[in-house]
């Protein structure tokens, strides 16, 4: 008894001694690689690499006991351990990332590097870097027991994992460029690339305005919209939270209502408390089966719902299906759409101008302009400012009735974001809100009017 005492004491300060003197992350994974690898043949050794894995707690016991007999030092023992776990149950090498809520999204390169977004800035890492090879057996792993599948026969993969994570497999006809050498070449080497989109955290508004992404005005002003059930997109760029401020939004349809989400892949987290979803299917080895976004659309026009959501609308068909759901769904409808750089109101209009009129129907100026003003009635520009620490909300427009003999839609903006003071312009809404807030039995309180409101046109 009095051995095993002295043991522990000892093992306990051999334990302090470490910690008050343990290595950078960068440097910990660098020099414990050899014992990650020491153990891990160990485990092949004795054929225990489980395909039925046990309990987590279970298996941490097993490899504990495991590395004290290949006599993996202290140092590293709960480093090479926990990086096995990792490697056996989740994500590996970029645990770290995964579990990292600033970090949104994640690119790894076989061979070449791994880098991630956090905060809306792009960095790299080191811990996280995968050979090829262990880049694919990674892929493999996390698409076992899925519907979906990756090899170099069908070198491309977009998959919704059980835990909710997004990731994309490109691999064949892909690669990284490698510095020059010494002829002054940039040559091509062939690697997989992977890219793993971590599942949006539900924010409400109020979380949102706390965050500086809006400010009190604009939240009531939402908190209105969304009472009147006007229908609205959500305009911006690639990481500019359009997809977080819609999920928020939805947060304030009525219990009572039943709404539908259409999105290519089921990723949006809705707050709305009844939701039924629709998404695509990709074609079966035989090239049969599919469902196309569109079609879902269609779909939803016989099916009595009282919202339509779109996650994005990127392509004609789904464009000109949704303004067809606009003008039929009981209440409202929304979605997303991508405007690059800063996403004002008209970039937004010329756009699905652009995509309606390219529509095989071939309509009309006049009818994509009434199409437009007729489905949407607010627009909500969103935008990633790193430099600022997050996402703003950068302008806020009502779309008017399109005029037909100007080939014009007018529009007035209720509230801008000024950059230099990183606040918030809110001019007022407009008479209409006012009068369609009348005719339902509301009035509106604590929000200014617009009495003489600038009007803005863009050109079809």
């Amino acid at each position: 008894m009095n051995n095993n005492i002295v043991e522990i004491e000892r093992a306990q300060r051999e334990m302090e001694i470490t910690l008050d003197d343990r290595p950078s992350v960068e440097r910990l994974a660098q020099e414990a690689q050899p014992h990650i690898e020491r153990l891990m043949a160990e485990i092949r050794r004795r054929n225990e690499w489980w395909r039925d894995l046990p309990p987590r707690r279970s298996a941490y016991a097993y490899l504990g006991r495991l590395a004290g007999e290949i006599r993996i030092p202290h140092a590293f023992r709960e480093y090479v351990i926990t990086t096995v776990l990792n490697d056996m149950y989740s994500y590996g090498k970029i645990q770290r990332l995964i579990d990292d809520p600033l970090v949104s999204d994640i690119q790894i390169y076989g061979d070449f590097g791994t880098f991630y977004i956090k905060a809306g800035k792009r960095y790299e890492s080191t811990e996280g870097r995968m050979t090829n090879d262990e880049l694919y057996a990674f892929v493999q792993k996390k698409l076992s027991g899925t519907n979906y599948h990756f090899d170099l026969s069908q070198p491309s993969c977009d998959a919704i994992l059980p835990d909710g994570y997004r990731m994309h497999v490109v691999g064949g006809p892909a690669g990284w460029t490698l510095p020059e050498d010494e002829d002054g070449r940039r040559l091509e080497r062939d690697c997989l690339i992977v890219t793993i989109r971590k599942p949006l955290r539900n924010f409400t508004l109020e979380e949102l305005r706390d965050l500086h992404t809006l400010d009190d005005n604009i939240l009531l002003f939402f908190e209105w919209m969304q009472r009147l059930a006007r229908p609205f997109l959500v305009v911006g760029g690639t990481g500019s939270s359009k997809s977080t401020l819609m999920a928020a939004l939805l947060g304030l349809v009525p219990p009572e209502r039943m709404s539908c989400i259409i999105e290519e892949m089921p990723e949006l987290q809705p707050l709305c408390p009844r939701a039924a979803r629709l998404y695509e299917r990709a074609p079966n080895a035989e090239g049969k089966g599919a469902v196309r976004m569109d079609q879902q659309v269609v779909n939803t026009l016989r099916m009595q719902f009282d919202n339509v959501y779109i996650g994005e609308i990127r392509t004609s068909p789904v464009t000109w299906q949704f303004f067809q759901a606009a003008s039929t769904v009981t209440y409202q409808t929304a979605s997303t759409f991508h405007v690059r750089g800063w996403p004002d109101t008209a970039a937004a209009l010329r756009r699905l101008a652009a995509l309606l009129s390219s529509h095989d129907s071939r309509p009309t100026t006049t009818m994509v302009g009434d199409l437009i003003t007729m489905g949407v009635r607010h627009m909500i520009g969103m935008m990633s400012v790193p430099e600022k620490g997050g996402k703003r909300v950068v302008e806020i427009s009502e779309i008017l009735p399109f005029e037909p003999q100007e080939r014009r839609i007018p529009y007035i903006v209720i509230a801008e974001w000024e950059p230099k003071t990183d606040t918030w312009r809110f001019h007022g809404i407009t008479e209409a809100m006012v009068h369609e807030a009348d005719v339902q039995g509301y009035t509106i309180s604590g929000l200014p009017v617009q009495a003489n409101p600038e009007i803005r046109y863009v050109y079809l």
